[in-house]
Formats: structure tokens, C-alpha cells, sequence
């Protein structure tokens, strides 16, 4: 019997890579046979030199040339995960992988959303909803995965600032979880080698609730330099994210998160979830953890 293929939608990014980190072990090993999807050529060149083989799919192409070329692209695959970009294209490029997916007789599918009510009125939260909505009734098995705030927004340069110590951010005062996207990709990995015990199920991801004050504490405290946290308004990020090129439409959502988180009106910004020890047997990164894994970044 051969070993089943594991396709990762999102190869590139910041999650969908972690995912192939995670399951490289499983594909040298013969447990799987990692597929990594690609937009562009030239970035299948990094996923070969790593022995893994990669297929080339734009989901905005079927637009324009319909389904035909993302379904033969998935033949013989029987696992997908799926992560979705940070615009509105994300509705059409999850619908035309789900569609891809049930023509070519993928057996599951791992869908990246995000943690929210189930009566959210956060307008990106809704598309996420929608498409696992529309994922459920596809016939496909699934499994959706809900993270909090990713640790590894801490990094960007609209977050931090290493040569004066400065942390910024947009909520105020409020406490939010945070998620590391390696723990979240390791979820991942856990249910793509066997997706059956976790078909039909959605796991919210959030391991540590803290302010982003107690957050500059820690580092002052691991680096030995008097980090600060500068409270700006959601407007500046937005600004500042839509200048460097991201999609304004899903970053007014996210400027929209930051207002509410700020003034306590979305709760469910500081969940936690035992997920990550539950699923993967060990327990969840802690703020601590990531920030000294990541001294050098905080340390000019």
C-alpha cells in the first residue's frame, strides 16, 4: 500500500511552511508523501532541494480557465491543507480548492480560519466561516483549526522595534492569546498522518493570555534591555500595512479587531485552549519560550 499524499496549500507562508517543517520527518520516513504547492516557479527550487516534490497552483487562475488545471494538479493526493490569503480572494481561492479537492477524490481537508463566535460580525472572521461552511457541506472530510493571535506578529517591524526597544501595538491596555505557528502547524501535521480521528472537528488554538505590556516585562527581563510598550491607534497600523501593499478591505477587518479588542468588546480575544497538549502530546509554546527562542530578533 502506498503512502498517502499530503498536499499543503500555503507552502510558502509563514503557517503553511511550518506545516512542511513539521511533516518532513513523516515524508523522509515513508510514513507520507509531502506536496508542496506553488505559485510561482522559482520558489519550487528550495522545496526540491529538500527532496520534497511540488506542483504548481494558482487558485485565482480558475477565475479565468475554470477547475480543470487545480484538479489534475490533485491527482492522487489524499490530504489538503488549506490556508487561505489575507484578502477578499480568499472566499474564490477556498471555494475553488474545495471544489478542486471533491473532483480529484481528496479524502481531507485542514482548513486555516481563525478563533470567533459563531455570531461574529468581524467581517474577515465571517469569510473564514463561510468557507468552512461551505466546506462542510462539500462531503469532504475536514478538520478547521482556530488560532488566536499569532506570536509571531511580535516580529514585524510594524510590532517591534529592536534598535529602541519599543514594542507597539494597537489594543490598548487589553489583554489578548497568543498562538505560536509552529504549534498550530504541529496540530496540523497531527491530523494530516491520521485525519480520520479528527474528522468533523474544530479546534481553537490560543496558549497564553498577556497584555503587550507584559509582554515588554518579559523582554526586558530576557535581554537585559529596558523594553517599553508605545499604545498607537488601530488607524496607524492600517495605515502603515495598506502603504506597504496589503489588501485594505481585510486589513480595515483587522484594524476593526484591534478597536474592539482595545475597548473590550471582543471577548473571545483572550481564549485559551488546551488543544496543542491534547492533540500533539506536549504542551504549548509559552510567550516566554517563543521570545527567548527569538532573542536575537529583540536584541539590536
Amino acid at each position: 500500500m502506498s503512502a498517502p499524499s499530503v498536499l499543503v496549500l500555503g507552502a510558502t507562508g509563514r503557517t503553511g511552511g511550518a506545516v512542511v517543517d513539521q511533516l518532513l520527518d513523516a515524508h523522509r520516513g515513508g510514513e507520507l508523501r509531502l506536496i508542496a504547492a506553488v505559485r510561482r516557479p522559482e520558489a519550487a527550487a528550495a522545496f526540491a532541494e529538500r527532496g520534497i516534490e511540488t506542483r504548481h497552483i494558482d487558485l485565482d487562475s480558475a477565475e479565468r480557465h475554470g477547475l480543470g488545471h487545480i484538479v489534475t494538479a490533485l491527482r492522487d493526493v489524499r490530504r489538503v491543507f488549506l490556508a487561505s490569503g489575507y484578502d477578499v480572494r480568499m472566499l474564490s481561492q477556498a471555494k475553488a480548492a474545495i471544489d478542486a479537492a471533491r473532483l480529484a477524490g481528496v479524502d481531507h481537508v485542514v482548513h486555516l480560519g481563525v478563533h470567533a463566535a459563531p455570531d461574529t460580525t468581524v467581517v474577515h472572521y465571517g469569510w473564514h466561516q463561510l468557507v468552512e461552511a461551505y466546506l462542510a457541506q462539500s462531503g469532504l472530510g475536514r478538520t478547521n483549526l482556530h488560532p488566536t493571535a499569532f506570536m509571531q506578529n511580535l516580529l514585524m517591524p510594524v510590532m517591534s522595534d529592536p534598535q529602541s526597544a519599543v514594542l507597539t501595538h494597537y489594543i490598548g491596555d487589553a489583554p489578548t492569546s497568543w498562538v505560536d505557528t509552529d504549534d498550530i502547524a504541529a496540530v496540523a501535521a497531527t491530523v494530516l498522518r491520521s485525519p480520520e480521528q479528527h474528522d468533523g472537528q474544530s479546534y481553537g488554538l490560543g496558549a497564553e493570555v498577556a497584555t503587550i505590556g507584559g509582554i515588554a516585562d518579559v523582554l526586558t527581563d530576557l535581554t537585559g534591555r529596558a523594553w517599553r510598550y508605545e499604545p498607537k491607534e488601530p488607524g496607524e497600523f492600517l495605515a502603515a500595512v495598506t502603504a506597504a501593499g496589503a489588501d485594505p478591505v481585510y486589513m480595515d477587518c483587522v484594524r476593526n479587531v484591534f478597536e474592539r479588542t482595545g475597548e473590550g468588546s471582543l471577548p473571545e480575544a483572550a481564549a485559551t485552549f488546551d488543544t496543542v497538549e491534547r492533540i500533539t502530546g506536549r504542551p504549548a509554546t509559552s510567550l516566554r519560550a517563543f521570545l527567548h527562542r527569538h532573542r536575537g530578533h529583540f536584541t539590536a
